[in-house]
């Protein structure tokens, strides 16, 4: 009687380079204005005479933000009558740019993120934004999790030239994979920088579309589109195998 062996399921491969933007892709960006504006208020009430608490200079500052997002830490010691200086400005914009944020992903991007590395995709991140909240962020988000991502670019740390759209961030993810362009994908949500380096090169861009999000409303650069659109993170996987 022949003797049958179980042969084992080979894991599938996909050679794809999948890289992410970070604000507004991987967790919702006003999560961090909103973490940054409770450290400022904070700040506040022990700096100046304020008679308000932390929990309503806070709620002022999100309406006033809400309302304009320009000049709003003037606007509000305006509305106190607190005298300041440029310095004192200053001082509150580095608080809020370097505190240590209260955020977390949107709920499906680690089960997203695990998926695609158990069909083999490589990871990244390209982000732009000031580089010390980046980092911040990220260590807030991946604690003990950035072995996710082969490699990661902020493109501040660069040099503010290299922002997005300009693509040698993207040159540099495919020259660290020693990928083809065609095994590529960019995962972004912003109209105004994310999707132009699909103009550029055969690099599959897919947007992230959900409403509230700070550029959900913005044009696109030049009329470049993405080439795919999602509205959940937890269907990416599905358009990767089909990419």
């Amino acid at each position: 009687m022949p003797v049958s062996r179980l042969m084992k399921t080979e894991k599938p491969y996909m050679r794809k380079i999948v890289l992410f933007d970070l604000d507004d892709t991987l967790y919702p960006e006003l999560s961090f204005v909103k973490s940054g504006y409770k450290a400022v208020s904070e700040h506040l009430v022990k700096k100046y005479p304020i008679e308000d608490d932390p929990g309503a200079v806070y709620e002022k500052l999100y309406r006033l933000f809400k309302e304009d997002s320009g000049l709003v830490f003037n606007r509000l010691l305006c509305g106190y009558d607190i005298a300041f200086e440029e310095e004192d400005i200053k001082e509150l914009v580095k608080l809020y740019r370097e505190h240590k944020p209260s955020i977390e992903l949107y709920p499906d991007a680690l089960a997203c993120l695990f998926k695609l590395k158990d069909m083999g995709c490589e990871l990244g991140i390209i982000s732009d934004g000031y580089h010390i909240s980046q980092k911040n962020k990220l260590e807030a988000l991946f604690p003990g999790k950035m072995n996710l991502f082969g490699r990661v670019i902020l493109t501040d740390e660069l040099g503010r030239e290299y922002c997005k759209p300009d693509d040698r961030s993207f040159i540099m993810m495919k020259e660290f994979f020693k990928a083809d362009w065609t095994d590529m994908i960019y995962v972004g949500d912003n109209p105004r920088k994310d999707f132009y380096i699909g103009n550029n090169y055969p690099i599959l861009t897919i947007r992230l579309k959900k409403e509230g999000t700070v550029y959900a409303d913005s044009e696109y650069l030049e009329g470049i589109r993405e080439k795919l659109s999602i509205g959940e993170l937890s269907q990416l996987p599905e358009s990767v195998k089909r990419s």
